[in-house]
C-alpha cells in the first residue's frame, strides 16, 4: 500500500515540476522588422510568420533587441538612439550618436554597431558609442548574439564574392567568416530566437521586394521562409531575454512536495 502511495505521490510531484517548468516556458519569437518608408512589422515565427503593422512610421534607419525587456532601440537616419515600447507604442528619445548601418544587441548590456570595418559598443541609456576595433569586412547590415552561446557574435559582411555571416570578437572587432548567405543583394538584418535559432532579414529577388530567411550558423547558407511585399531594412527579436524556472524554485516545488509525502505517510501509519 505504501508503494502505491508513494508511486502516485512521486508521479504528482513530476506532474507540479513539470507544470511550473511549462508556465516558464520562453514564448514564440516575434521578429520585427523596419521597411525602407520607416513603417514598423512584425512576424510570429510559431504562426507561418504572420505578418502584423505595428507602427506606420518610426523614422527607424536600424532597430535592435536589447537589455530593456519590450524594448526596441532606434537607431535614425541621423544616428541618434531611441526606445520604442512595443506595450504602450511609445517612443522615447535617448540621444547620442551611433555610427554605422549595422546595430544589435551584445547580451551584456550594450548594444553594438558596425561601421565600415569598424565594430563599436553603444551605451543604450545615452546612445554614446566606443570604438572597440576593426575586421577584415565591411558590415553589411546588421549585428546579433546567440543566446545559447553568449560569446558567439554574428555580423553580416561584405565580400568579394557577396554577403556573408561572420563570426565577430565583441572584445576586438576581429572576424573569422563563416560562409555566404547565397542570396543576391545585401543582408539588412539578423536577430536570435532564444533556442538560438538565427533570422535573417534582406532582399527578395523582385522589385522592391524582400524575405526573411533562417540562417545554417555552421555554413552561413540561408532558406527562405516567408516573402515580404516591401525592402526590410533592419531585424530584431522578441523576447530577448529567456524566462527559466530558477534552480531555487524547483527545488523548493520539490521540497513542498516531499514534505506533502512525508505528512501523507505519517497519516496513514498504523
Amino acid at each position: 500500500m505504501q508503494a502505491r502511495t508513494l508511486k502516485r505521490t512521486l508521479t504528482a510531484v513530476s506532474v507540479t515540476i513539470l507544470a511550473a517548468a511549462s508556465a516558464y516556458a520562453a514564448p514564440s519569437t516575434l521578429i520585427y522588422i523596419n521597411s525602407s518608408s520607416g513603417a514598423l512589422y512584425s512576424y510570429d515565427a510559431s504562426a507561418a510568420y504572420a505578418e502584423s503593422l505595428v507602427n506606420p512610421s518610426t523614422g527607424a534607419f536600424s532597430i535592435s533587441s536589447g537589455p530593456q525587456g519590450n524594448t526596441l532601440y532606434v537607431q535614425s537616419g541621423s544616428g541618434s538612439l531611441s526606445t520604442y515600447n512595443l506595450l504602450s507604442n511609445v517612443q522615447t528619445n535617448v540621444g547620442g550618436s551611433v555610427p554605422g548601418n549595422a546595430l544589435g544587441e551584445g547580451r551584456d548590456g550594450l548594444l553594438y554597431a558596425g561601421s565600415g570595418v569598424g565594430l563599436y559598443s553603444v551605451n543604450p541609456l545615452n546612445g554614446n558609442s566606443t570604438f572597440v576595433g576593426n575586421g577584415s569586412y565591411g558590415y553589411a547590415g546588421d549585428i546579433a548574439v546567440d543566446p545559447t552561446d553568449l560569446t558567439a557574435m554574428y555580423g553580416a559582411v561584405s565580400t568579394g564574392n557577396g554577403v556573408a555571416l561572420a563570426l565577430v570578437n565583441k572584445s576586438t572587432g576581429s572576424q573569422s567568416l563563416v560562409g555566404l548567405f547565397g542570396v543576391t543583394g545585401d543582408i539588412f538584418g539578423l536577430g536570435f530566437s532564444l533556442d538560438g535559432t538565427l533570422y535573417a532579414a534582406g532582399p527578395g529577388g523582385g522589385s522592391g521586394a524582400g524575405s526573411i530567411y533562417t540562417i545554417d550558423k555552421t555554413t552561413g547558407a540561408a532558406t527562405q521562409v516567408r516573402s515580404l511585399n516591401y525592402q526590410p531594412y533592419d531585424m530584431a527579436t522578441q523576447p530577448f531575454e529567456r524566462n527559466e524556472v530558477p534552480e531555487p524554485a524547483t527545488m523548493a516545488l520539490l521540497g513542498m512536495a516531499l514534505a506533502g509525502l512525508g505528512l501523507s505517510m505519517r497519516r496513514r501509519k498504523p
